[in-house]
Order: C-alpha cells, then structure tokens, then sequence
C-alpha cells in the first residue's frame, strides 16, 4: 500500500495534506487528459496509461521524454542531491542572501496556491515560510533524488508541501491551477526554455504572478576546473530570457539581484 501524504493532526479520513492534493491537479503531460487515483498509482483514464507513485510521489514521468540537457542534469543532481544542502550553509556561496531577496519580491497572498518548477530541496519554501509567507505550496522537479532529499527536508521543517517528479518543459499539471508560479534556479540548463516559460503561464490562473530566476554570466564565470562540470550552454542562456515572455502578459520586468550575481523576470499573466 503507498502511503500517500502525513497527517499531523486531526482525522486522517478529513485533514488532506498538500501530497494528497497534489493528486487532484495532476494530467498526463503527453495527452493532457486528467489524472486519477487507482490502485495506488495514478491513471489517464483515457488512455489507461499508468503513473508510479514512489515513496508518495508520484511519477509524471516517461523515460523516454528526458534527453539532451535535461537528462545530464537529471543525474547530475540525483547524485548532487546527498551534498546540495551543503551550499546554503557556505557564508562565501551567499545563496541565503540569494534566497531574502526573493523572499522580499516574490509576492503570495494568504490562501494562495503556490508551484516551484525546480523545487529542487525545498529551500526556497523553507525560505519563503520563514519570511511568514503563508501559501498552500507545491513543488515539481525531475530529479528524484532532489525529491527524496525535498521530502525528509520539509517533514524535519514541518512544511506541508505536495511534489511530483515531472518535466518543467511538461509540467504534469492541470491548467490554470496556480496563483504564484515561480522557478529557481537552473532554467539555464533547459533544452527548451521557451517551452518551460510557456508551462509555468500555462498552469497558471488569470492575473497569476510569475517569476524567473538563475545565475548571471558573472556568477557562472568560475575556474575552468568548475566550468568543465557545467553542461555546455547555448548562447547568451545566462542574460534573463525577457524575450521568451508572451508580450501579452502583464507587468514584465527584469532585474539583477544578489550583487549582480542572479538575474530575476516577472510578470503577471494575462486575465484573458
């Protein structure tokens, strides 16, 4: 039996947990019908196409969908996944800084409901709830070796987040279902960044709030003993992708943050 989401309190038959909800907004990414549950696994009941759910996460994921850059990175941080914390704790990384900048520009309205792309470990909620954001968050990302990590990380934080293993250039999720949609870090290393920009509007509510943000060309201008581990980049990947958004979305802007290190886009989606 899969045991899906926890409890803390109150009945177990009436109190869902954000894992449990996560069930209710998820859709086959190939032929967009919705999901169900079944026999503890998720089920287009269209094509009776079968979704695992490992370790209470579901799996929106073909194998066969997951090629070029998008698979380097897949096991590059199930492996990073053991050590990746290690960096928020590093004074000189300044990823915290990073992390109560966001926090300050990144606006969540009580009751919202929230998605990162990359959820990657669960900093940026961990972050955000910090900073006394009270949202009802969601976290997708397409390693499951950041998922599990992710997973131990918000039950040690006591943070109610739902997560799904899915492809951010296919989000596994229903459309217009979010409030605030967000992704941190590592859309520079997407195969196809147009198509990730695309999701996040497409999974989100009229008038959602949408935001971007990764590292700048000054941050990735490391030692070439460092560079030679970073996937090859396509031109120009690290300028903020601003020419990517829709111009019929609302309020598009872009800024540096973390002293230059980090560029940020935002905008709203349009009500229409």
């Amino acid at each position: 039996m899969v045991q899906i989401g926890m409890v803390s309190e109150g009945d177990p038959e009436t109190v869902q947990t954000k894992q449990r909800e996560i069930l209710t907004l998820l859709r086959n990414p190939t032929t967009g019908n919705s999901l169900i549950l079944e026999d503890d696994v998720m089920i287009d009941p269209i094509t009776e196409e079968r979704f695992e759910i490992r370790n209470g996460i579901p799996v929106i994921l073909r194998k066969d969908d997951v090629f070029g850059n998008n698979r380097k990175q897949q096991i590059g941080y199930d492996w990073f996944s053991y050590a990746y914390d290690l960096m928020y704790a590093l004074p000189l990384s300044r990823l915290q800084q990073w992390l109560d900048e966001l926090a300050e520009i990144i606006t969540i309205e009580s009751g919202d409901r929230v998605l990162e792309t990359a959820v990657g470990t669960g900093q940026q909620f961990r972050n955000l709830a910090r900073h006394g954001m009270d949202g009802h968050f969601f976290g997708n990302d397409i390693s499951y070796g950041m998922l599990n990590k992710c997973q131990k990380n918000l039950r040690k934080w006591d943070i109610d987040v739902g997560l799904v293993q899915g492809n951010a250039e296919a989000l596994p999720f229903q459309s217009e279902r979010f409030d605030v949609v967000f992704h941190v870090g590592g859309f520079n290393f997407f195969n196809d960044k147009q198509a990730a920009i695309d999701e996040m509007i497409r999974v989100a509510k009229p008038d959602a709030k949408l935001y971007i943000a990764d590292e700048t060309s000054e941050f990735i201008n490391l030692p070439q003993i460092v560079v030679r581990l970073i996937p090859e980049r396509a031109t120009r990947v690290a300028d903020p992708p601003i020419d990517l958004v829709p111009d019929n979305m609302h309020d598009i802007s872009s800024m540096k943050i973390a002293n230059g290190k980090f560029w940020l886009v935002s905008f709203r989606k349009s009500s229409i």
